[in-house]
């Protein structure tokens, strides 16, 4: 009988899987999944050197795994299956006390490239640089992890980019992170913080700058959404984690945005509700990733130049009051060296801020820091 039911799960096993395959290779290809918020692998070229050097084994596996006909629903259906298993690592994330917790692998020798790189570019500019460096929700809530998780050692890489900076002005951003660990301040279901949390981040940041920032009770806070599910979400499968809510803090007022999405200069905005109806609810701020923003306050003040990843995107809000201008500079799309950009621009000081999970892997700095 045991035979008999082995051969069975064979030959289902066995029907799914050719029909998966065959739907895929007849169903057209998908350019973008919104659940993940990710480009997928498209059907590679064959060439000879694809071949002979093995890329072309690689490139077919990343396709036919990222186009398989319900995907997603195979993806929730193996994390379902896993929790039930008592598993508490999902593709990378951790389920624990009703958040997801993206694990952080130790370093590669990119980490302590980009500790130089950041110390060349305080050589090559005549005006302050700092480093601001945003330790993600697994480091704040790194006790509840389960036993024994892999994950790297946030308070250790932080100290050792501290100890490695010249003329360099290292930001602290996990002292307040932690003194308000109990409110919400990073997402359930993302990566990013919340708009609580990046109201801290601005508070020391404009801190250490030689500001003050407006007590939170003077902030009208509205919240836009109750249904965004993130990165996390996506990626880990997990569907049993509460949905996540996002909040405006701050009007935009009579800021101007210019946006430079296109490699021209047109009209944006700080924040973009068209994404409130799609799955990127997150993109809201600023419109999501792009080369350069430049955000003309009308107040008096400096310009600064803020080098980031998307954690500044919902930070930037708060920051408004106390410059001129703010220039948004994204080094995975914009190539322009700093240098020349604060000079032509006439740049009065520059903020490098990252979350550390960016700043250890970060492959763009090399190229900007010139």
């Amino acid at each position: 009988m045991s035979k008999l039911n082995d051969k069975i799960n064979t030959i289902l096993f066995s029907s799914i899987m050719i029909f998966g395959l065959a739907s895929t290779l007849l169903i057209p290809d998908k350019e973008f999944s919104e659940l993940e918020n990710r480009t997928l692998a498209q059907k590679p070229k064959f060439t000879l050197e694809n071949f002979l050097s093995g890329n072309l084994d690689d490139e077919t596996e990343a396709y036919l795994s990222d186009q398989f006909i319900l995907r997603d629903e195979c993806v929730t259906l193996k994390s379902s299956t896993d929790l039930l298993l008592g598993k508490k690592e999902f593709n990378g994330c951790y389920l624990a006390d009703g958040r997801l917790l993206e694990r952080m692998d130790e370093p590669t020798e990119q980490f302590m490239t980009n500790i130089k790189v950041v110390n060349d570019a305080a050589n090559a500019l005549n005006i302050p640089l700092s480093l601001a460096i945003v330790p993600t929700a697994t480091d704040i809530y790194k006790e509840t992890l389960p036993i024994g998780a892999p994950t790297a050692n946030q308070e250790k890489l932080l100290s050792m980019i501290s100890q490695n900076l010249n003329d360099v002005d290292m930001v602290d951003m996990s002292t307040i992170m932690y003194e308000h660990e109990n409110e919400y301040i990073y997402y359930r279901t993302d990566h990013h913080w919340t708009s609580l949390g990046a109201y801290y981040g601005a508070k020391s940041l404009l801190q250490s700058m030689g500001y003050e920032i407006e007590p939170l009770e003077s902030f009208n806070s509205k919240t836009v959404t109750h249904e965004f599910n993130g990165t996390l979400y996506s990626s880990s499968g997990v569907r049993s984690v509460k949905p996540d809510s996002i909040d405006i803090y701050v009007e935009q007022g009579n800021t101007e945005v210019e946006s430079w999405r296109n490699g021209s200069p047109e009209q944006g905005t700080l924040y973009d509700l068209s994404y409130l109806d799609k799955k990127d609810k997150y993109s809201m701020f600023l419109g999501g990733n792009q080369p350069l923003a430049i955000l003309r306050t009308g107040n008096t003040g400096e310009k600064l130049m803020l080098v980031r990843d998307s954690y500044a995107d919902s930070l930037v809000p708060f920051l408004i009051p106390y410059f001129s201008e703010i220039h948004l500079f994204d080094a995975r799309y914009f190539k322009q060296p700093i240098s020349s950009y604060v000079n032509s621009q006439q740049i009065d000081q520059v903020v490098m801020l990252f979350s550390l999970k960016n700043f250890v892997s970060d492959t763009n700095l090399s190229i900007v820091c010139k």
